[in-house]
């Protein structure tokens, strides 16, 4: 079986009762994959229709939902269905499961129908709340399931307390920070699968972020996971062209950086010294790599800058136009056609906007803090020819936007699965033209190393890195990330000595993938047994 060659689609679309009904929509552009219908069986027939389906960021696990729905509803074993979704992504579930199936889903719980599709956030409230628990749901999907992590959370007793056959969570990432997390989701779906919380503790747990026993810990997930990798599947995703784009601070940025960055490795000294919390000094010197607009708010509360507060006040009060902004102007004008651009920080995004907006560029804003008629108009905008979208990270969870395929990354995030998130809006199944990836940092600055790591050692933007949130945990059972990066550029004031201790933690970031390449995936399935196609990848692009 080992050399046997993996089922073609055309050979599994036949194991579903469902595929007569799903066959006419294929011909209206249901564009279906091998792997999504294994997963499909896998669930349904394997898992018993109550799984967490953890598939890689832009893998399409909306459509595996309304293949599973569809699976069910052919099998006669479901009539009411249930999806909680953020409340940014619900016209985009409703528009996908009525252009890919043909489905009118209800957004409105008081409206009669089969399939509704509802906010979480309005669905864990009164009187909604008790409505829906009263309710025999045959199938409850949750979709960006991670945000259920915590049981004390008014998501997760919403999720718990509901009455459902069949369950499916849906996450790119199922376990963010600590084991705990992993076990809370798989006790929503499978109560008791993992026993009490203290034997799983004892069987699995080194610490809240290293597992033991790990090939047990895999044998039992696979009876409650599924996740396909892009890596695995073969999927023949468009090439990513990565560009860097170096730009030189002027006088006045040069100075306030300078002197914020003496000051935050003076501070950090002291605080080590005297064991007190570093995490407000990460959180200066990232906005200060972002903008002065956003570096103001919290310059005006550190108080222990003492008389230098005041003048580095005034200071980043008086550039409001940085040399990354008008870098980003020019290159938009540039390029012209749809730009995706992604910043850490609302005033960094304001003032953006704004240099675009004068530059006579379309540009708008996208975050978080939309309601959801005009995050729905905003993306109907983005979809016209020649609009620039100004996004913070909160705004771009979940979206599918591969009619875009040009991304400028503003500021980076010291997090690498952040940055994966962030292209994965565009570079996702649907993309039809090779994503265009463009880096900007400001030479000669902590943007410069964290740019030197990601993309000289970790060659994140270059290859898609599999399991990338696996390896970020056992890196971090030595220290956060960030609190790691803090200490090299903190600790350090001989540049070949940062660029050393960086490409110390690349080679550590190697090491440990290499590690954890394990042979057999997560959750073996009608492919997953078989020999998986990995995808070719070149210095310059992903195929």
């Amino acid at each position: 079986m080992r050399n046997a060659a993996p089922p073609t689609l055309e050979h599994l679309v036949h194991h579903l009762v469902a595929w007569p009904q799903l066959a006419p929509f294929v011909d209206r552009g249901l564009n279906l994959h091998a792997y999504q219908i294994d997963s499909v069986l896998t669930v349904v027939n394997q898992l018993g229709g109550r799984a967490i389906l953890a598939d890689e960021v832009g893998l399409g696990k909306t459509i595996e939902t309304g293949l599973i729905i569809s699976e069910l509803r052919a099998r006669h074993a479901i009539d009411q269905v249930l999806v909680l979704v953020p409340a940014g992504l619900i016209t985009q579930w409703i528009q996908e499961l009525k252009d890919k199936f043909g489905w009118t889903a209800l957004h409105d719980a008081h409206d009669d129908g089969w399939l509704w599709v509802l906010s979480i956030d309005s669905a864990k409230r009164p009187p909604l709340y008790q409505q829906l628990q009263y309710v025999p749901w045959d199938l409850v999907i949750v979709d960006e399931a991670h945000h259920l992590k915590n049981t004390r959370t008014l998501n997760y007793q919403l999720v718990e307390g509901l009455t459902s056959k069949f369950m499916v969570l849906l996450t790119a990432t199922p376990m963010q920070n600590e084991l705990t997390e992993l076990y809370n989701l798989v006790n929503l779906v499978k109560p008791g699968q993992f026993g009490s919380y203290l034997r799983f503790y004892r069987q699995f747990i080194l610490d809240k972020r290293t597992p033991k026993n790990a090939r047990a810990l895999r044998q039992l997930l696979a009876q409650v996971m599924v996740r396909n990798q892009r890596q695995q599947v073969g999927l023949d995703l468009p090439p990513r062209e990565v560009t860097l784009w170096p730009i030189e601070l002027t006088t006045e940025e040069r100075h306030l950086y300078d002197t914020i960055t003496t000051a935050l490795k003076r501070e950090y000294r002291q605080r080590l010294q005297g064991s007190q919390t570093v995490l407000p000094l990460i959180t200066l010197q990232r906005e200060l790599c972002s903008s002065p607009q956003a570096l103001i708010p919290t310059l005006e509360s550190a108080e222990w800058l003492g008389e230098l507060q005041h003048d580095l006040v005034t200071l980043a009060q008086s550039i409001t136009m940085t040399a990354k902004m008008r870098a980003v102007v020019d290159l938009i004008q540039a390029l012209g056609g749809q730009v995706l651009v992604f910043t850490e920080y609302r005033a960094s995004q304001m003032a953006l906007v704004r240099a675009l907006q004068d530059a006579g560029v379309a540009a708008e804003p996208f975050h978080g803090g939309l309601r959801r008629r005009e995050r729905d108009r905003l993306i109907e905008w983005f979809a016209s020819p020649d609009h620039v979208l100004v996004s913070t990270e909160a705004g771009g969870q979940g979206l599918n936007l591969q009619f875009c395929h040009q991304l400028i990354n503003f500021d980076l995030p010291w997090n690498p699965m952040r940055i994966e998130q962030r292209i994965g809006r565009i570079h996702r199944i649907g993309q039809s033209h090779p994503v265009e990836i463009y880096n900007l940092f400001t030479v000669e600055t902590i943007e410069e190393h964290i740019l030197h790591l990601l993309h000289e050692k970790i060659d994140l933007f270059r290859h898609v890195v599999g399991e990338l949130d696996v390896i970020l945990r056992h890196m971090e059972r030595r220290g956060s990330l960030e609190k790691r990066l803090l200490d090299i550029f903190f600790w350090e004031d001989d540049r070949q000595q940062i660029e050393s201790r960086l490409d110390a933690l690349g080679q550590e970031f190697i090491a440990v993938r290499r590690r954890l390449s394990w042979p057999e995936p997560v959750q073996p399935g009608a492919l997953s047994a078989l020999p998986s196609h990995s995808s070719q990848t070149t210095r310059e692009s992903v195929h």
